[in-house]
């Protein structure tokens, strides 16, 4: 089991919060990801994406939308090695 960066657990908690109670998300969330190393530009983009993979999550879903027969579950998940690779590539 790889074992996540405080930086990470920060990014990743606030996703979570985003995305299941956005309503609950407050300045201290947003300071606890500036404690964690994150400038104004991060979190930004963190809020950004976060926001705009709901949104056109929730909008494919409202309408049914299906997804293509191209996209196997197999292209849609990542190898233990393809994600440690990306890991070294960021730092």
């Amino acid at each position: 089991m790889v074992e996540l960066t405080p930086e990470d657990r920060a990014m990743l908690d606030y996703a979570v919060k985003l995305t299941l109670t956005p309503h609950d998300v407050t300045e201290s969330d947003v300071s606890t990801l500036r404690s964690s190393g994150f400038d104004e530009t991060a979190i930004l983009d963190l809020c950004q994406v976060v926001s705009y993979y709901n949104y056109v999550n929730r909008l494919a879903d409202g309408l049914g939308v299906e997804l293509e027969n191209f996209w196997g579950a197999e292209e849609l998940t990542m190898t233990q090695e393809e994600f440690d690779s990306m890991l070294a590539e960021r730092r």
